[in-house]
């Protein structure tokens, strides 16, 4: 490297040095991805159909909100909700309650144990 194009990065670290991180902003200076807390949000670009646009667009002005927030609720419901184990507790949970439900279900457990007796 020559002395001269040494001078001209200096002269140019000189006139824009780098700008500091704003330490205010959390998160500042570091990359999105590093970020371990689940509710930090990420920008991303995602092609959606019309409709679907439209129809968050729709919900969000009934309810009040941001149709991108409304979209971000709606992926943390699925998300959350299709979790098996999470399932499979709330329908038990439904389940236990339904007293129709339990009578049938008593129902066809004494039809079928009577069935295996008589074999």
């Amino acid at each position: 490297m020559t002395d001269d194009a040494d001078f001209r990065r200096a002269t140019r670290r000189l006139l824009f040095p780098e700008p500091e991180p704003v330490q205010s902003i959390p998160g500042a200076g570091t990359s999105a991805a590093a970020e371990s807390d689940k509710h930090a949000r990420v920008k991303v670009t995602i092609n959606l159909d019309g409709d679907i646009v439209a129809h968050f667009k729709e919900q969000a002005k009934c309810e009040g909100i941001p149709y991108q927030s409304l979209i971000n609720r709606t992926l943390r419901e699925f998300m959350l909700g299709a979790k098996p184990e999470r399932m499979a507790k709330e329908v038990g949970g439904v389940l236990l309650d339904d007293h129709e439900f339990l009578e049938q279900l008593s129902l066809i457990v004494h039809q079928k144990m009577a069935a295996q007796q008589n074999k």
